[in-house]
């Protein structure tokens, strides 16, 4: 197994793919799908159980612009880097405006257990603020331990759009 985070957008029973991301669940899809976040079935993975997350993407775009243009004062990469990495972000999540939610897929992530671990993921979603205060203590440690840029600004998962995910829904 690939060990993938897939989010997309949904409106009805229209779908586009978002980002898929190795090996971990990042900070952006987190925060994308925090808005109105419920617990939602797959569509993906087989189970009786609600193994995917569900948010409203206005909601979440707007929670991740905020996020964003906070990331600046930080510090933490080079302006020209993350400015450009912001950009790519908004053209990329504008065009896809039109949609009503994120749906947010992690059961390849969790491997086994899938349904307590992802309740806790809601649970972790649900305040947001808390996860956000979390990431931002991460990238002081990282920076502190001399870890690259590059490394620290793909953790943010902004440079992973695309709308042609391997699973399609």
């Amino acid at each position: 197994m690939a060990n993938r985070a897939y989010l997309y957008a949904k409106k009805g029973n229209e779908v586009t793919g978002i980002s898929e991301y190795n090996y971990d669940i990042p900070i952006s899809h987190k925060i994308l799908v925090s808005g109105n976040i419920k617990l939602v079935k797959s569509k993906i993975f087989r189970s009786p159980f609600k193994i995917a997350l569900q948010g409203d993407l206005k909601k979440g775009v707007e929670k991740l612009y905020t996020f964003l243009e906070d990331l600046k004062s930080k510090e933490y990469f080079d302006e020209n880097v993350l400015n450009e990495c912001i950009e790519e972000t908004k053209a990329f999540l504008d065009k896809n405006s039109g949609y009503q939610h994120f749906h947010l897929e992690c059961g390849e992530i969790f491997d086994t257990n899938i349904y307590i671990k992802n309740r806790k993921l809601y649970k972790e979603i649900s305040n947001i603020d808390n996860v956000i205060e979390d990431f931002y203590k991460i990238m002081d440690e990282m920076k502190k331990g001399g870890d690259k840029q590059e490394k620290m600004i793909n953790i943010l998962g902004i440079r992973e759009w695309s709308e042609y995910l391997y699973y399609e829904i």
